[in-house]
Order: structure tokens, then sequence, then C-alpha cells
């Protein structure tokens, strides 16, 4: 089992089953000591006290494959992982962390996939607009 933590564009339902029709969405998930940025597309960056909201999905190697391609792998980002406990079993999560510096603002367009994911996944909202406004 290949897990792939997602907390940006990959949020979004749709958007994800078109790039990875074979990836199974598992539960949401939350990254304690991390926080979500923008840096014109989404990045997340540890931060003691924050939390990034996300979802957890299981993933194949083409699934793997066409994200590498949608997050520009190795060149915007590069691929780091966590550890998660699942039904007491310890699994490797990979997540894409930005390889640029500096925060900027996404374009609406962007940001409404994102925001369309929180709503499909309930996650809270209210902490995306809070990641923007500290963008301003």
């Amino acid at each position: 089992m290949k897990l792939y933590f997602a907390y940006g564009a990959n949020l979004n339902l749709a958007n994800m089953s078109g790039r990875c029709p074979q990836a199974k969405k598992l539960c949401s998930l939350d990254l304690p000591d991390w926080r979500l940025v923008f840096k014109g597309v989404a990045d997340i960056e540890v931060a003691p006290y924050n939390t990034v909201h996300g979802l957890l999905w299981e993933i194949t190697d083409r699934c793997e494959a066409s994200l590498d391609i949608f997050e520009g792998y190795p060149r915007l980002y590069r691929k780091e992982y966590f550890t998660v406990e699942i039904h007491g079993e310890i699994h490797d999560v990979m997540f894409y962390k930005m390889n640029r510096e500096g925060y900027s603002m996404p374009s609406q367009s962007y940001f409404e996939t994102i925001e369309d994911g929180y709503y499909q996944n309930k996650l809270p909202v209210a902490s995306l607009w809070n990641t923007l406004d500290e963008v301003l």
C-alpha cells in the first residue's frame, strides 16, 4: 500500500479522480506541527502548534507518476515522508514539499479548487481562509 497526503489542489475530488482514477480516498488527516502556506501554489512547512488539514489517499505507481507530472517533481516540488499508524501498523506517507522560498498569493481559480476540496471533504474552511489572510 502506497500512501499519499494531499493538502492543496488534490483535495478536490473531481481533479484527483481525473489525475489518478485508481486512487482511493482513505480518510481526512490532520498533520500536527505543520502549516499550510501559499507560494503561488500550496505548500506546507514545519510550524509548531499549527495543523495542516488534508486527505490520505492510497495510490498506485501510475497515480504517483501522474502526480509527479502535476506537481512538477523534482523541479518545483520534492517528495518527503512522514509516518502514520493505521490499525496498529506503521506506514510511510509521501507528500510533496516545494523547493522554492517566499510567499505569494494563489490565483483565484486555484484557491477555489482547494476551497471546493475543503467543502467536499468537510475540512475546516476557516483555516484555509486564515492561511490566505496571512499571505496578504
